[in-house]
């Protein structure tokens, strides 16, 4: 029989999936339960299977096991803890080794990661968060212009998750307003793939230059970065006004030269993080079976960057209950629109987005949401089952569009299956075409506990 790491990796997850049951089993007959003690898991495997190789990436299939345990206990009336660990493992060479960071920069992930570890202690109107935190701004589905705190981990650049961030957070609440203020010592740039991935474009034939490591702003006082965020609701409309003072996560490339012979001068290029002052409002409510939301930001270059940037999203949810359609029971549509504009260019600047140089590509920036029209539909069919279609058109360029049909089916309360495909369609290069050699099937297997 053929030595197929994959499906090994398979079986030894769903041996570790029926013990795990085994063990829920035993432990709804103990009267010291995993959930009386605050404790809660998951277990998920992952499977993606490419149709075809790149050029960089001969690996169709690629497999993912991890295990996230979450512990939450009350220490006092006025403090709490929360505790979230992962273990996880792959074969595509996307984790390496045992890694604990408070400057997190490591290229791979950490087989063994504490993702988030925090200290809430309360008094009155306040509420204070110290530890490894992950923040959650913005109103809009797809794409949050004033959620700035968190990078995100773009090894795989649509299964990407934030990063926890070790900062602290104020919070003062006084009816219907709370008012948060976040201070962080130590800048997290986004993880983003690796040089041999399917998901980094290959350079253009002939291209010739000197590639730098990025240059990641160190932990200085300097360096600090702040962020603050009023919420209230006035006559039924939820409104935030919030502003983000530190660096952009994904880097832009200040552009030099360097002498590597006598008359012999190439072009250098050094990965920088922009400094930034940030701005932003979002408000969402309802109306009838509607629900309505926008978010609007603007990002002022402080240091490191060339262009000022207007960002905004639109949209809308709508929720329609007992549609005459047989098997269904219901269906939530989405629609929201994006767009991005330049407010001030610097000419003469060194500096250039990762978009500016052809075929490296700019998936993993905001500007694939130079203007896109996004759509959503959840068909649920019964209390077990549903199914969900989404799409994101690119109306910036040539017709280019990323489409994910998926299915959902929980087995049982506590083990569910998620089916579907990742599709690129586009001219090469457009936002979403130049990955069209990535069109994929995924399944997760999933088990809460």
């Amino acid at each position: 029989m053929p030595d197929l790491p994959g499906a090994r990796a398979l079986l030894a997850v769903v041996a570790a999936l029926a013990g795990l049951t085994a063990a829920g089993a035993s432990a709804e007959d103990d009267a010291f339960s995993l959930a009386s003690l605050g404790v809660k898991g998951t277990a998920v495997y992952k499977n993606f299977s490419h149709f075809e190789t790149t050029r960089d990436d001969p690996q169709l299939i690629r497999n993912e096991g991890l295990v996230r345990l979450e512990v939450n206990r009350r220490l006092a009336p006025w403090s709490d803890a929360k505790v979230v660990g992962e273990l996880r493992k792959d074969d595509d060479d996307l984790t390496d080794g045992v890694s604990f960071q408070i400057q997190e920069k490591n290229r791979r992930r950490s087989l063994l990661d504490l993702k988030e570890a925090v200290l809430t202690l309360r008094g009155g109107p306040l509420e204070a968060g110290l530890g490894k935190q992950i923040y959650a701004w913005g109103t809009a589905d797809t794409f949050n212009p004033t959620d700035n705190l968190n990078a995100y981990d773009y090894l795989d650049v649509i299964d990407n998750e934030k990063l926890g961030l070790w900062s602290a957070a104020l919070r003062l609440t006084a009816a219907a307003t709370t008012a948060t203020f976040v201070v962080v010592p130590a800048f997290v740039p986004s993880r983003l793939p690796l040089p041999r991935s399917r998901w980094t474009p290959s350079l253009p034939a002939g291209f010739v230059g000197v590639a730098d490591d990025p240059e990641v702003p160190r932990v200085t006082a300097g360096n600090l970065q702040y962020a603050a965020r009023v919420r209230t609701t006035v006559r039924g409309v939820d409104v935030s006004a919030s502003y983000y003072d530190g660096f952009e996560h994904v880097p832009v490339l200040r552009v030099s030269s360097l002498a590597v012979a006598p008359g012999v001068v190439l072009p250098r290029f050094t990965p920088v993080y922009t400094r930034v002052k940030v701005p932003g409002l979002d408000v969402s409510t309802t109306y009838g079976g509607f629900e309505l939301h926008a978010e609007t930001a603007a990002r002022f270059v402080e240091s490191n960057g060339r262009d000022d940037r207007w960002q905004g999203i639109a949209g809308f949810n709508y929720t329609w209950e007992s549609p005459p359609l047989p098997g269904v029971e219901q269906i939530v549509f989405l629609a929201e629109y994006a767009r991005e504009v330049t407010l001030r260019s610097r000419s003469g600047s060194n500096f250039l987005p990762l978009d500016s140089l052809p075929g490296l590509g700019d998936l993993v920036s905001s500007t694939v949401f130079r203007e896109a029209l996004i759509g959503r539909a959840l068909v649920k069919l019964s209390e077990d089952t549903q199914v969900k279609l989404t799409s994101v058109f690119d109306l910036d360029a040539a017709p280019n569009a990323y489409v994910q049909p998926k299915v959902t089916h929980k087995l049982t309360d506590a083990l569910q299956v998620e089916a579907g495909l990742d599709l690129f369609a586009g001219e090469p290069q457009s936002h979403w075409g130049r990955f069209r050699h990535n069109n994929r099937v995924f399944v997760f297997v999933k088990y809460f506990f």
